[in-house]
C-alpha cells in the first residue's frame, strides 16, 4: 500500500505509531513530529495524504485540537483522522476540523490509516461535471454511453450527453443493481422527449441547473463521497 502518512503527538505514541504502520504497510512513507507548528508546516507543504493526530495526555487535549484546527485553516488538501479515548475527545475533534476520530481500542490505527488512504471513484459524462471535483479527495473517470462495469462511488450523469431514450432505463437498471452507488443526473439540456425519460427512470436525485445552478451539484457530490470514505474508515 503506497501512500504518505504523517502523526503528531508525544515521543512514545509517535514511536509506537511509525512501528505498527511499518510492519503493517511497509511501502507507506512515514513521517512524525512532536511539534504542533512544525507538524502543521510539514503536513500541509510536504503532500502528505493523511495527518493522523495521536492520542495523548488530557493535558495535552487542546494542543491536539489547534493541530487539527491549524491543518485546517492552512487548507490540508489529505484526511485528518484524531485518536481519542473519549466521547468528548472525538467529539472536540471532529468540531476543530478532523474528518474522522477513533477510538484506538475500537480499532487499530493501521486499520484506520489504511482506510483513510481510500480515495472513493467519481465518475462523469461531462468535463465540467468531472473539472467541479479536481480539488476533492476522489479518483474521477470519464463515462460515456456504457455504464462503467466496475460501479463508482458516485456517478454523475447530464442529460445532454444522452438523448437516446434506452440509456435511462439502463441507468435506473445499473442502479438497482449498485444499490451502493450515489446516482447524480444533471438536466443542464434537454428536449422534451428526453427530459420525460430521465425523469420517468426514477433515478434520484435529479438536478434541474437552470433552476439549482452548478453549487447544487457540488454539494451532493462532495456529500456522497465523504459518505463513501466515512463508510470504508468507519468499518476498518
Amino acid at each position: 500500500m503506497n501512500g504518505r502518512v504523517i502523526l503528531y503527538g508525544g515521543a512514545q505514541e509517535r514511536f509506537e505509531g511509525e512501528r505498527l504502520l511499518r510492519e503493517r504497510h511497509p511501502a507507506l512513507h512515514v513521517r512524525s513530529l512532536a511539534e504542533r507548528r512544525e507538524f502543521v508546516e510539514q503536513a500541509c507543504r510536504g503532500d502528505f495524504d493523511v495527518a493522523v493526530v495521536l492520542r495523548g495526555p488530557i493535558v495535552d487535549h487542546d494542543e491536539r485540537l489547534a493541530a487539527i484546527a491549524g491543518l485546517r485553516r492552512e487548507v490540508f488538501p489529505g484526511r485528518i483522522v484524531a485518536a481519542g479515548s473519549f466521547l468528548t475527545e472525538k467529539q472536540d475533534a471532529i468540531s476543530a476540523g478532523a474528518d474522522y476520530a477513533f477510538e484506538p481500542t475500537a480499532q487499530t490505527l493501521e486499520n484506520v490509516v489504511a482506510a483513510a488512504l481510500y480515495r472513493p471513484r467519481l465518475a462523469a459524462d461531462h468535463p465540467y461535471l468531472r473539472y467541479l471535483f479536481v480539488r476533492e479527495w476522489a479518483i474521477l473517470e470519464t463515462v460515456g454511453e456504457s455504464l462503467p462495469e466496475s460501479a463508482p462511488d458516485v456517478l454523475l450523469v447530464a442529460t445532454s450527453r444522452h438523448t437516446d431514450a434506452a440509456f435511462y432505463a439502463r441507468l435506473a437498471d445499473y442502479s438497482k443493481r449498485h444499490p451502493r452507488l450515489h446516482c447524480v443526473v444533471v438536466e443542464d439540456e434537454a428536449d422534451e422527449d428526453t427530459r420525460a425519460e430521465a425523469l420517468a427512470s426514477g433515478v434520484q436525485p435529479y438536478v434541474e441547473l437552470a433552476s439549482e445552478g452548478l453549487p447544487a451539484v457540488f454539494d451532493l457530490g462532495r456529500r456522497f463521497l465523504r459518505e463513501a470514505w466515512l463508510a470504508k474508515v468507519s468499518t476498518a
